[in-house]
């Protein structure tokens, strides 16, 4: 299993902080991703997830392809698509079986995909359905933390906790784990539990 496959895992196992977060993707100019995420948004978490993503040239190549097959469905195609899963209490609503079956098939438009929708485009075979919150990245209560993939320039940028860290693909693999939380600000103590833990799931 890759390092960055072992941080997904690690993400998804402690799906418990509500760290709310926002992965982008910009290419020829334009946003063409920006995934809103529930879930470990700080740089530990998803920041990492995104980290390890870059790190590998062959998973920027399979984005770039991946991007072609990605389309933005309108609201009323995205409820067309909910439907079939709503069995709450409330119109609208799903319960936790349900709301897990939904995300299994489509990924790409539930809350819990987090940075992974990187890995999910990059290995898409068929359409990609996406809503662009592009919005939620300006809205200072409630967005911690944001990932962006630059596909013109050939950055990675971090922004966690008033924090900006922007590295080139070729920084970002050059430097290791330590390297990049050390930026943010990551003790020597923290930055080995989160080594320790990859070295678990790896």
């Amino acid at each position: 299993m890759s390092v960055g496959r072992a941080i997904v895992l690690l993400v998804r196992k402690g799906k418990g902080m509500g760290t709310r977060n926002l992965t982008k993707v910009v290419m020829n100019g334009d946003i063409v991703v920006a995934q809103y995420g529930q879930w470990d948004g700080y740089p530990s978490g998803q920041g990492l997830t995104g980290f390890f993503f870059v790190k590998e040239e062959q998973n920027v190549w399979d984005l770039e392809m991946g991007l072609q097959r990605v389309y933005y469905p309108d609201e009323a195609e995205r409820r067309a698509m909910a439907k079939p899963f709503e069995d709450g209490h409330d119109e609208g609503w799903m319960t936790f079986e349900s709301g897990k079956a939904y995300g299994e098939k489509y990924p790409s438009l539930t809350r819990d995909t987090g940075t992974e929708i990187l890995y999910v485009i990059a290995q898409s075979t068929d359409l990609v359905p996406l809503f662009l919150d592009i919005e939620f990245e300006n809205d200072e209560l409630f967005c911690e933390g944001v990932y962006e993939v630059n596909l013109d320039n050939k950055t990675y940028t971090s922004k966690y906790n008033g924090i900006i860290v922007t590295l080139t693909f070729d920084e970002v693999r050059e430097i290791g784990v330590e390297g990049y939380l050390k930026r943010f600000g990551y003790d020597n103590e923290s930055i080995e539990a989160v080594i320790h833990s990859l070295s678990k799931t790896a």
